[in-house]
């Protein structure tokens, strides 16, 4: 079986993040913001992040916008009437050709051994599109979905389906 890491930066340092990639043998990191930039953690933004990835022997891919959590397809959302929005969904996202088209290049890396973590911003997997879309989609026979939590803890995809999260959308 294939393992797929998930990780959120949100209040973490550079050191301790790359300090968590390493600890997980991480070499490929997969960055699914739509918008990879940060003007609160500027390391984190898409260039820096890069080099300092580099740096460290982490290969730096950015996915956004196959699979960012703020799909410029309106046929991706669902409207909330408790949050009185629009919020993403992951049974939508899963039907359009290019959130296959990113599942399938993620898939491919899998195969032929890469250790990937898919990174966004928020810290809590439960609160992020990593895990309410992308960790949905990937947990399978094939494929186990390992969410690097807060404080560094690998969490199961059915660990965190277990957290109250995007509760208009389950």
């Amino acid at each position: 079986m294939n393992e797929i890491f998930t990780i959120g930066y949100g209040g973490r340092e550079t050191d301790e993040f790359i300090a968590l990639l390493n600890e997980y043998e991480i070499d490929t990191l997969v960055d699914v913001r739509s918008q990879p930039y940060s003007r609160f953690a500027p390391d984190f933004s898409k260039e820096r992040l890069s080099a300092i990835l580099s740096r460290n022997g982490i290969q730096y891919e950015f996915m956004g916008k196959s699979l960012g959590g703020r799909p410029a397809d309106s046929h991706c959302y669902t409207y909330s009437p408790q949050r009185k929005k629009k919020l993403l969904d992951a049974k939508k996202c899963e039907s359009r050709d290019f959130y296959q088209r990113g599942i399938s290049q993620l898939k491919r890396a899998l195969s032929i051994g890469r250790r990937i973590v898919i990174m966004c911003s928020e810290l809590e997997p439960h609160e992020c599109h990593r895990g309410y879309v992308l960790g949905k989609t990937l947990d399978s026979d094939e494929i186990a979905v390992t969410h690097i939590g807060r404080y560094g803890e690998p969490l199961s995809q059915s660990q965190i389906r277990e957290t109250n999260y995007q509760e208009a959308l389950l």
